[in-house]
Order: C-alpha cells, then sequence, then structure tokens
C-alpha cells in the first residue's frame, strides 16, 4: 500500500508539473534573452545627420518567412512595409538614411537576402538599391491631424514578424538560402510565387508555424559627429502559437502569410489557440506569474499587458562642464490600436484617454500629461517651479525627451538625436543639484476631470487589469571632452534601456 501512495503521489506530481508546463507555454511573453517571433525596435531617426542601422538575426536552423514594417513617430502610421526571407543562421540588415536634412527618408538594405517586393526603385552609384519611405499612409484619403510631408517619415520606430517558417527542400526553401557564395541563388522566383505560382492561391503552401529564434539590435550613427548609440530590440516570444502543434512548426495552423500585399501582420494578430480564439500574455510580478487571457478580438491587450508599466526609470547625465546630454526615446508601439481616430472612432480605449484625431483635427487634443519626477546623485528630489508644471505630453506614439534640467527652459537644438518630437522638462527650481541622477515618469495616474484617476487596461477573462501604459524606450547619452588649445574632440556615448515596474489589479487588489 505505502509504494502504491508512493507511486500515486509521484504521478500527481508529475502531473502537476506538466500542467502547469502547460498552462505558461504558448503565451506571448518578453524574452530575457532578446529572441523571439515579433521585435520591436523603438526608434529610427534620420535627422540631424544621424542614420539608423538595424539588424535581424535568425538563429535557427530553418529557413523564414519574416515581415518589416516601419512607422512614422506622430500617429504610427506605416511608411514602407515588406516581407524578407533568411535561411537557416541567416541575418539581414538595413540602414536608413537621407541625403540632408532637408530631404525625405530612404531604406538601404545591407546585403543580398531577398526581399519581396524586391527592392528596385532607386540605386546608388555603385548599384545598390533603395526604397523612400512613403507617406501614403498619412495623406489623401488615409490623412490625419499631422503634417502629410515626407518630412514625418524621417523618425519613428519600427517592427520585424515572423510570419512562418519553410519547410526545407521545398521550392521557395531552395530559392532564398544562400549558397556557398553566400548569396540566395533565386530571390526573381518570389515574384511568381506570390503573382502566379504558388502563393497565389495557397500563401500557407510550403510553409509551417513560427518558431521563434530572432534577435534584433540597432544603433543611431551619427559619421561626422562621431557618435554610435546601439540598443537591443524588444522581443515578444510565442506570439503565435498552437497547444496541438508538437513540436513547434509541424503545422501550418497559425502561419499568418498572406499572398495580398495589402493584408499585413500586426501586433493585434497575437494568437494562442486557434481553435477557441485567444491570446495569452505572461507577466512575471515579483514573486508571482501572471497567465492574462483575452479573446481573439482583443488580442492587441494581450500584447499589451505584456509590455505594460506603471512607471518607467533611467539614469541620466546633464553636464556642461563635460558636454554630456541625454535623451530618453518613449515609444508607445500599441498606441495606434487604442488612439487613432480611423480605428478606434471618436474615443481613445483604455489604458490611453485622448484620441490622435483624423483630418481637420488637431494634434493637441492628443495631448497626453505624464508626470515624473527628478532626483539627485544623492537621492533628493529636484523640485520643479511651480511644483504643478511636473508633468510632460506625450501625445505621440514615439517622443523623445530632453533629459536636460535647468534653471531656464532648454533648448532642443543640438541634442544627440536631433529629434522633432522632443519634449522639454519644466524649469527646475533655483538652488539644486541638477546635473545627474535619475527620472522616474508615472504612467499609473492621471486627470480625471477634477480628480486623479489610476490608468488600467481592459480586463483580461479573469478580471485582472494591468496597470499604467504599454512603452519600450532607452536612454541615449553623449559625453563630448574637448581639450582646450590643442584641438582634440572625443565624444563618447551610449544606449541604455529604460527600467520599469508592473502591478495589475484584480477587484480593487494588487496581483503584487
Amino acid at each position: 500500500m505505502a509504494n502504491l501512495i508512493t507511486s500515486l503521489s509521484s504521478r500527481l506530481v508529475t502531473l502537476l508539473a506538466l500542467g502547469l508546463s502547460a498552462s505558461t507555454c504558448g503565451a506571448v511573453r518578453l524574452d530575457p534573452d532578446g529572441m523571439g517571433q515579433v521585435l520591436i525596435y523603438p526608434y529610427y531617426t534620420v535627422r540631424g545627420g544621424n542614420q539608423t542601422i538595424f539588424t535581424v538575426t535568425n538563429h535557427t536552423d530553418r529557413q523564414k518567412v519574416l515581415q518589416v514594417e516601419m512607422n512614422e513617430g506622430r500617429n504610427g502610421r506605416q511608411t514602407l512595409s515588406f516581407n524578407v526571407f533568411l535561411g537557416p543562421y541567416d541575418s539581414w540588415s538595413a540602414t536608413t538614411f537621407s541625403l540632408s536634412d532637408s530631404d525625405e527618408a530612404y531604406l538601404l538594405p545591407g546585403d543580398s537576402s531577398c526581399t519581396y517586393p524586391k527592392f528596385d526603385t532607386l540605386f546608388l552609384p555603385d548599384g545598390r538599391a533603395y526604397q523612400p519611405l512613403s507617406p501614403a499612409a498619412y495623406t489623401g484619403q488615409q490623412r490625419d491631424a499631422g503634417p502629410g510631408t515626407y518630412d514625418r517619415s524621417r523618425e519613428g520606430y519600427l517592427k520585424i514578424f515572423e510570419l512562418a517558417t519553410i519547410i526545407p527542400d521545398t521550392p521557395p526553401a531552395i530559392a532564398i538560402t544562400p549558397g556557398t557564395n553566400g548569396q540566395p541563388p533565386d530571390c526573381d522566383s518570389l515574384k511568381a510565387a506570390y503573382t502566379t505560382t504558388y502563393w497565389r492561391d495557397d500563401p500557407k503552401r510550403h510553409l509551417t508555424n513560427p518558431t521563434g529564434g530572432l534577435s534584433g539590435e540597432a544603433m543611431v550613427l551619427n559619421v561626422s559627429a562621431g557618435t554610435v548609440m546601439a540598443f537591443q530590440a524588444t522581443a515578444l516570444a510565442d506570439f503565435r502559437t498552437d497547444p496541438a502543434d508538437i513540436p513547434t512548426g509541424s503545422r501550418n495552423s497559425v502561419v499568418n502569410h498572406s499572398s495580398v500585399d495589402l493584408v499585413r501582420a500586426g501586433l493585434d494578430d497575437a494568437l494562442n489557440n486557434p481553435v477557441e480564439g485567444f491570446a495569452t500574455a505572461v507577466i512575471d510580478l515579483p514573486n508571482r506569474r501572471q497567465e492574462l487571457q483575452y479573446p481573439q478580438s482583443r488580442a492587441i491587450d494581450a500584447v499589451s499587458a505584456v509590455l505594460s508599466a506603471d512607471a518607467v526609470n533611467i539614469n541620466y547625465v546633464s553636464d556642461a562642464s563635460v558636454g554630456a546630454t541625454t535623451d530618453w526615446v518613449i515609444t508607445f508601439p500599441t498606441r495606434p490600436f487604442y488612439t487613432d481616430q480611423a480605428i478606434v472612432g471618436t474615443a481613445a480605449i483604455k489604458p490611453f484617454t485622448s484620441i490622435y484625431p483624423g483630418a481637420g483635427g488637431n494634434e493637441s487634443t492628443a495631448s497626453m500629461l505624464v508626470p515624473y519626477s527628478l532626483r539627485d546623485r544623492a537621492g533628493r528630489r529636484v523640485s520643479v517651479a511651480p511644483a504643478t508644471n511636473e508633468s510632460v505630453d506625450l501625445r505621440f506614439t514615439t517622443q523623445v525627451l530632453a533629459v536636460a534640467p535647468s534653471i531656464n527652459m532648454v533648448s532642443l537644438a543640438g541634442r544627440p538625436l536631433g529629434s522633432s518630437l522632443g519634449v522639454r522638462l519644466s524649469p527646475v527650481s533655483s538652488g539644486t543639484r541638477r546635473d545627474g541622477g535619475w527620472m522616474t515618469l508615472d504612467l499609473l495616474r492621471y486627470q480625471d476631470g477634477a480628480s486623479i484617476a489610476n490608468r488600467s487596461l481592459r480586463p483580461a477573462e479573469d478580471g485582472t487589469a494591468m496597470l499604467g501604459l504599454p512603452i519600450v524606450g532607452f536612454a541615449a547619452v553623449n559625453y563630448v571632452n574637448s581639450a582646450a588649445g590643442l584641438g582634440v574632440l572625443a565624444n563618447y556615448s551610449m544606449a541604455n534601456p529604460q527600467r520599469r515596474t508592473q502591478d495589475c489589479r484584480r477587484n480593487t487588489l494588487s496581483c503584487k
């Protein structure tokens, strides 16, 4: 009897472990090692002499179909979208650049990996093809309240989605896999695949579900200034999964590939059970893991829950004696799904409170005041004057905060990133130490009429609501050292990820 009880107990423990494992796999989550199915790059710019180089790497032994989407920073409208095909252990890179500060932005691929559509619009003297970023998504019939100029596309963020893996030894796998010379043998065959042959009528042919294993890096490079600020892409793992897909990549049930150019993947396409139709988010809070389930119609909430923060903070340096400046890049990658009037109508969706209006509207109505606090290196509060001005207006999807505490209003000219989406802090009180310390954005509190309210996402099916706002970003720091009289100039630059805290509520109680 004792042996039977021991055996049953052992089996029960095993079954419980399997159940716990099954409940936490196949859910959208942030990957701490920076690898996943979706990569979010919080920033690109071609302003102020900068160019942005970004790279994606396939760390698996399977060929993959990816979608690259670039978005302008004001309302997150698309400026360029295309597919990239990677062989096993393959990388692809590209550069956003501009010929002058008054010219439009362009994208130049950095290697020979296949793309569709093919880059064949413009050519450099050495024969390399590049493509202009387009204003089509915010002009004409698509016009919103923002400027309808090419200049708007010069700054924003980008996303890369894994649409599917490719079955080995099939026509697309053979066509796109680099040979011994490092070149894909038949990129031209992809046009026929989309327009006349296998993918025209069956976009899932030769494809299986995404398997992840993508990583991404980027850097903002300024050749003339001698600065480079490198940062990692935020990786979402298990963005689209099927619990019946065992081993992963053996079915095509959640393949998100389309033969129609106008149907593109988005952050609202998360899916973790194609039969029951839901998306699940996994969030690791202190001493507790939250698994939140959302209906497929609200899949964007699963992504927002994973990216949510009730506060974010960075260390900064703003010291004229060493030429030190700090720019804080802040991007709300899911924001358009809650605030773009063309998507949501006349009212914003929680956790955001103001829409970005359509044509004829005024961008000022998208205003979102976010409280902040500064502390010096001794931990003392750096106060502003008057104290009621201790907030910043983060009305755009991507913004660059000039962290430059000053008694006077600091100019945005000459900042490291040269952003036109820049915002400034209020002047600080005189006599305070302000050359360095750390800064916090309070993403939880906002003014609701005459009272202070808390921001929260729409609740998951169990009633749990993540607090704050979905956000990614980093701090760009630059030092300029000049040796007087010697003509020596040296720049030192770096990019540091922002830190965050997370919390949620269920029936008014904290989840922590």
